[in-house]
């Protein structure tokens, strides 16, 4: 499979270097082709590794992962463009987070309550097929769910039934065999509302390696 990963960041690395290692072809997507931290890591992964713009990645790519800061997803979506992503799966994992006053940060207010950064993004590219998956947790447990001990839960949201099953046999690849489906993209307002409360507890135990648990009968 060939995956565009858009992001430099820790989550875009982790997230593609697990694919990668799973032997798929990736690219490391970002603002400007020649971006430092791309070249440093397809030096590092050698062959089928490679970089680009956000838009010539995506061309390429059959599946897409957003990994870039969830509070610039409009603007990544204008530097995408739909031609990039029509009928693809886009797999989002940002959440919206404003900085500016500091730690812990607050969801943007423009992107929360009644909308999401995974809604922004699939107004903004109405011919792809967005699905939120992956954003309730660390980018270490996004890749390896054993870090956790016992069983936790991923969860998924999207519009298109098709892309949500693309998306689950993604998440199988990574280790999360029976992520909950909250339903429509519009779910993604409260997947993305869970940050705020997981960076709390980020604070109260003291390591990033929890997640959230589901219990039911």
């Amino acid at each position: 499979m060939k995956y565009a990963v858009l992001g430099t960041g820790m989550v875009g690395h982790t997230l593609a270097s697990r694919l990668h290692t799973l032997g798929h072809e990736v690219r490391m997507g970002a603002r400007t082709a020649d971006n430092e931290k791309a070249t440093e890591w397809v030096k590092a992964r050698g062959e089928r590794a490679g970089q680009g713009t956000f838009a010539e990645v995506a061309a390429w790519a059959e599946r897409v992962i957003v990994a870039v800061n969830g509070a610039q997803i409009v603007a990544l979506a204008e530097a995408l463009g739909n031609a990039a992503v029509a009928g693809k799966t886009v797999i989002d994992v940002t959440n919206p987070l404003d900085f500016s006053k500091g730690m812990p940060p607050i969801l943007v207010p423009e992107l929360s309550n009644t909308t999401s950064a995974g809604e922004a993004l699939q107004a903004h590219l109405p011919e792809a097929r967005v699905v939120k998956a992956l954003n309730t947790m660390n980018h270490e447990v996004m890749v390896d769910p054993g870090r956790v001990p016992g069983d936790s839960d991923a969860f998924l949201c999207g519009d298109i039934d098709a892309a949500k099953a693309e998306t689950r046999e993604f998440l199988a690849e990574l280790g999360w065999t029976a992520p909950i489906d909250m339903g429509p993209l519009s779910a993604a307002r409260g997947l993305e509302g869970l940050m705020p409360f997981w960076l709390r507890m980020w604070g109260v135990v003291g390591s990033a390696d929890f997640n959230y648990r589901i219990v039911r009968e």
